[in-house]
């Protein structure tokens, strides 16, 4: 009787699922954590975008004087700023080139992150004629 107690015990599921937990959980938290991660850095790529084009808009219709592109930079950096609400993209640097008449404006930086230091690094470049004024003919 005891053995056949035993027997039935050991044949029992009893206890299958928690190991079976214990086995995907890790698993099912690290698809989860790498879904967050992506959508965190596609967040950080669209405002680096949307700070490339509105500071590439602030050239085409400034100057192209050396202040006013120190200028235009910092304020790229600002709007960076306001519209991640300082946390999409972190250590923003905005870089203009100006080759002729065309402004190429890079926005780089480092979108948040889940795991510290596994967030990738975020790009965005615009390039834009610059506007000039030709008299009438």
């Amino acid at each position: 009787m005891v053995l056949a107690r035993l027997r039935r015990r050991l044949r029992a599921e009893t206890g299958a699922s928690s190991v079976e937990l214990l086995v995907f959980f890790p698993l099912l938290m690290l698809i989860i954590l790498v879904t967050v991660q992506v959508a965190l850095s596609w967040y950080g790529h669209e405002v680096a975008i949307s700070t490339a084009r509105e500071t590439a808009r602030i050239v085409r219709e400034g100057g192209t004087t050396p202040a006013e592109l120190a200028q235009a930079e910092v304020d790229g950096v600002r709007y960076a700023m306001r519209v991640g609400s300082g946390r999409a993209l972190t250590d923003v640097d905005v870089h203009i080139d100006i080759n002729g008449d065309e402004a190429r404006v890079t926005v780089t930086g480092a979108s948040m992150d889940i795991v510290a230091g596994l967030a990738p690094g975020v790009e965005a470049s615009v390039t834009a004629p610059i506007e000039t004024f030709k008299e009438d003919a």
